[in-house]
Formats: structure tokens, sequence, C-alpha cells
């Protein structure tokens, strides 16, 4: 056997394990999406429901204001990660008041993200916070963006 066909049995080899491997980590990558999206519609609904909101209606009222379960978490996902100020439960709290009033639930928006932010810490905030806000709300329009 030639050098040149023994290369090329190889890379036709390393190519379908390749795939194989890729795919897989696709779908858990895209599975955990799906789980950790849902787990934000359901906490939010929970908030609600211990507030004395029906089960039912707290899910209502989440899946209403919620429309897309992935784009939504990863925008929430960008948030929490790019502003340390502020933590997931606090976030959730907001959010589930939003909900409440059905109000609409922009995490693309800076102006959104400004208020949510200064709702929550309750205090004045610093330059080095409303650039991290900024940079928050242009990864989450690039996110937004994906659904058009």
């Amino acid at each position: 056997m030639s050098k040149e066909n023994l290369l090329r049995i190889t890379l036709f080899v390393s190519v379908l394990t390749f795939n194989q491997v890729a795919a897989e980590t696709f779908t858990l990558q895209k599975l955990s999406q799906i789980h950790k999206a849902k787990s934000v519609k359901l906490s939010i609904a929970k908030i609600l429901h211990n507030r004395g909101l029906d089960a039912d209606a707290a899910e209502a009222l989440s899946d209403e204001v919620i429309l897309d379960e992935i784009v939504f978490s990863e925008m929430l996902e960008n948030l929490l990660n790019g502003c340390t100020y502020v933590k997931e439960e606090e976030v959730y709290a907001y959010l589930s008041r939003e909900v409440l009033f059905r109000k609409t639930v922009r995490l693309e928006s800076y102006d959104y993200l400004l208020a949510m932010v200064s709702s929550i810490i309750k205090r004045p905030l610093d330059k080095q916070t409303l650039s991290k806000l900024q940079m928050v709300a242009s990864d989450n329009k690039l996110l937004d963006t994906r659904l058009v």
C-alpha cells in the first residue's frame, strides 16, 4: 500500500470519527440550552406562584412574555456574566415583576438593562458598569437579530 493511499484512509477514518463526535457535542449543547431556557421560564413562574398566583396562570404569563426561550436565556446569561453586580435571583425577581404586569422584557435594549440594573442595585452606576451594560446590550442585539 502506498503512502498516499494510507494517508487517504487515515483521513477518511478521522473524518468519520470527528463527524460523530461533533454531532454528539452539538446535540448535547442544544439540549443544554433548551433545558436552561425552560428553567428560566419555570423559575420566573415559580416566583410568581410563590407570590400567590395560580401555577398555571404563572406559567401562562411567563410563556406570554418570554417568546423565544433559548435566545432569552442566552441574553440573560450574557447579562449575568457581563454585569457581576447583579445576582441571578435578583434578576429573576425583577423579571417576575415585569412578567406579572405584562411589561415587555427587552434584554437587547441598553435603556432597559440600565433601568433594570439600577432598580436592582439601588445606587448610581459607575462608568465601568455602564460600559459593561453597553457591551451586553450589543451582544444581545446580535442574538436578537438572529431571529429575524
